[in-house]
């Protein structure tokens, strides 16, 4: 299993202690948000000082690294995860990455099947923010496992409509939710951010380090956010309406005379006499 996906698994679904024992290390070190690094163009050195800030997974770009280059940073980053931005790649170049160590990948919807039906590699889906609601529900029942979901987006802050987005995206898929993020927040945006359902960010090109270690700091005092729940209204079956009852004419019979009339529900003979 991806080690990415796993990770991203833990900080969606939390991780509750059993009552009466303490949490364990990995319970007390778990946060929030992952934070991933978009590591395109950066250098073996760079790729190092970004993991030692505290990075949970790398990524780069199809079209800028070749199956070397991004073996060497998968070298660099050692036990971290790092991903491969599917820009322009075929299944054999796929194939190759993975031999050179891709954790991950992240895909768009334009991206041919066969690219993406890989069993051994996570998988997440970039989508932009205004895809239409009906195929947004429509990704759960994807052929293949999409293990998360990337909104992109080129907002340089957190804005009312970009959190109206994510509650959107979070409530419509049961999925892990990752969005982009162009510069630091401040722990209010980020704090708002997972309450609308967030769980990574995926950090600018040449993300500075130093900007890194603070935004590790911010994020691991954020509190820890319930799962959000799908509020999905469920689809009831439309009922007819009432049978109208129908309203017999009073029978008028000359007095002292009786009448058989079958009651509806029992279908026998019932003798009235008319006085």
């Amino acid at each position: 299993m991806s080690k990415f996906v796993d990770k991203l698994q833990r900080v969606y679904h939390g991780s509750a202690s059993p009552i009466g024992f303490r949490k364990s290390a990995a319970d007390a070190g778990s946060r929030a948000l992952l934070l991933v690094a978009n590591l395109t163009g950066a250098s073996v050195k760079e790729a190092k000082a970004l993991v030692a800030a505290g990075i949970d997974a790398g990524i780069a770009s199809s079209k800028t690294a070749d199956a070397i280059a991004f073996g060497r940073l998968a070298t660099a980053v050692g036990d971290i995860p790092l991903g491969l931005s599917l820009e322009t790649a075929n299944r054999q170049e796929i194939e190759r990455f993975v031999g050179s160590g891709c954790d991950f990948v992240v895909f768009g919807l334009k991206t041919p099947l066969e690219v993406v039906r890989k069993e051994e590699i996570g998988k997440i889906l970039r989508v932009e923010p205004s895809l239409d609601q009906g195929l947004v529900r429509a990704i759960d029942k994807l052929p293949f496992p999409v293990d998360g979901v990337l909104v992109a987006g080129e907002e340089s802050s957190v804005t009312v409509e970009r959190l109206l987005i994510c509650q959107r995206f979070a409530e419509l898929v049961d999925r892990p939710l990752l969005v982009t993020l162009d510069s630091s927040a401040s722990g209010g945006e980020l704090s708002s951010l997972c309450e609308a359902g967030v769980n990574g960010l995926l950090l600018p090109e040449g993300f500075p380090a130093e900007a890194l270690v603070e935004l590790r700091k911010t994020v691991a005092d954020l509190p820890r956010v319930p799962k959000r729940k799908a509020k999905r209204a469920a689809l009831l079956p439309q009922l007819g309406g009432e049978p109208e009852t129908e309203v017999e004419e009073e029978d008028i019979w000359p007095a002292g005379r009786s009448f058989g009339r079958a009651t509806p529900a029992t279908g026998h003979e019932q003798r009235v006499t008319c006085c």
